[in-house]
């Protein structure tokens, strides 16, 4: 039996939003993978992933995959945001958060290390981003999925203040970087109130239907 029109339009509608988390991601991270391939000088010890954004082998791969993964991040970002069962301040907060965010990633690819505002968007990428998860998990704290989000939050602010402290063996900040954009692509993709991974998440909660 065919299912209702409205039922398909908001299932549609659903697979739209998870492509575009997907294609955020697939982007930032394959821009990041393919500049490194691209650039046999990198040093995961010495360097900055923005390093891979002004050298010229790998400056193309690295800027494009950041600042499409950001234009697709924010549609994401909009979607969750549409889909959700409730409108509160809370649900909104998190969807800004993260178009933000988003927007802060693009910057990073936009404006490389030459050029003044990458400092504030690198910055402002990986606070936002912290800031989401930790929204995101307050609202979902109920669920596995949304205290996994929660839980990301104190290991990516460690990873900051450890390093920031002098704790690690490296000098560079790829390193330190690399965390937070898998705790981004593990949200998006599985414990997220929209994963891509939809099944995934669903096993993760019990099979409990989340008001995202």
């Amino acid at each position: 039996m065919a299912a209702p029109p409205t039922e398909r339009a908001e299932r549609d509608a659903s697979d739209l939003v998870r492509a575009l988390g997907a294609a955020a991601t697939l982007f930032a991270l394959g821009g990041i993978a393919a500049a490194i391939l691209l650039d046999p000088t990198f040093s995961w010890t010495a360097d900055a992933l923005s390093d891979l954004g002004v050298r010229p082998r790998s400056a193309p791969a690295f800027n494009w995959g950041l600042m499409l993964g950001g234009a697709a991040g924010v549609g994401y970002a909009l979607g969750i945001w549409a889909a959700s069962a409730q409108r509160g301040v809370g649900v909104a907060g998190r969807a800004a958060l993260l178009a933000l965010a988003m927007v802060a990633m693009a910057g990073v690819g936009r404006f490389d290390l030459t050029e003044p505002l990458h400092a504030p968007a690198a910055i402002g990428f990986y606070a936002l981003l912290t800031a989401t998860l930790a929204v995101d998990g307050a609202l979902r704290r109920g669920t596995t999925t949304g205290a996994l989000a929660l839980a990301f939050v104190p290991v990516h602010v460690a990873v900051w203040a450890t390093f920031l402290a002098g704790w690690w063996p490296v000098t560079g900040l790829a390193l330190p970087e690399l965390p937070g954009a898998l705790a981004l692509a593990a949200w998006v993709w599985f414990v997220g109130p929209l994963p891509v991974a939809g099944r995934v998440s669903a096993r993760l909660d019990g099979d409990r239907t989340d008001e995202h």
